[in-house]
């Protein structure tokens, strides 16, 4: 019967009606943002950008996305990983020694405080009696049999912080709420753009 396939192919247009929905979530937004009420300047003009991560792939691509659009954004910007790069805990005089050779002013460190699975179930449709015959009575019956649309996905939150190197204080930290993505350049792109359009109007770059 010709009714199956075209059944499954309403089926298949709910589920990328879904995933089109989630992949706008996937934009990074900002939930929460702090400057340090005392700084008076001047901006940072050379960031070291430090990611914390048990992948050590994922680490230095998010790295060199974030560099890469910092300096997009007018600001002169280097990777940690090149002279940190162990992995897990770094000892306080590596990360000093990183420091001086990198010749930074500021270190920005981005890490995850909390992933959220979340499991969203789109109900299928309630059945509104008899549909009547020919094309306008099928497509009623197709659309009363759909199934309910299950979606699964996690939801990451981090934490962005920037650094003074010359107080060793924070001047600016952000948190973020996005959708996890397995295409970590595309998503730093995304994240770097919400941080440091704010951090630009904070005055902190």
């Amino acid at each position: 019967m010709p009714h199956r396939p075209l059944r499954r192919r309403f089926a298949s247009l709910c589920a990328v009606l879904c995933l089109l929905l989630l992949s706008a979530c996937a934009t990074p937004s900002l939930t929460n943002a702090w400057k340090d009420p005392n700084f008076a300047g001047p901006p940072a003009k050379r960031v070291l950008v430090l990611g914390i991560s048990n992948s050590d792939a994922h680490r230095r691509i998010f790295e060199d996305a974030f560099v890469q659009a910092l300096r997009e954004h007018g600001v002169d910007a280097v990777p940690a990983y090149p002279k940190l790069p162990e992995r897990g805990e770094i000892a306080r005089d590596r990360i000093q020694a990183a420091v001086a050779a990198s010749g930074a002013d500021a270190v920005l460190v981005t890490r995850p405080i909390k992933v959220e699975h979340q499991v969203d179930v789109s109900p299928a449709p309630s059945p509104m009696g008899w549909y009547g015959t020919g094309f306008y009575g099928w497509y009623g019956a197709v659309w009363a049999a759909q199934p309910a649309t299950v979606t699964q996905y996690d939801v990451l939150t981090l934490e962005s912080t920037l650094w003074n190197l010359g107080s060793e204080h924070v001047t600016w930290s952000g948190t973020t709420k996005s959708i996890e993505s397995d295409d970590i350049a595309r998503f730093t792109a995304r994240l770097a753009k919400v941080l440091i359009e704010q951090m630009r109007r904070d005055g902190v770059l």
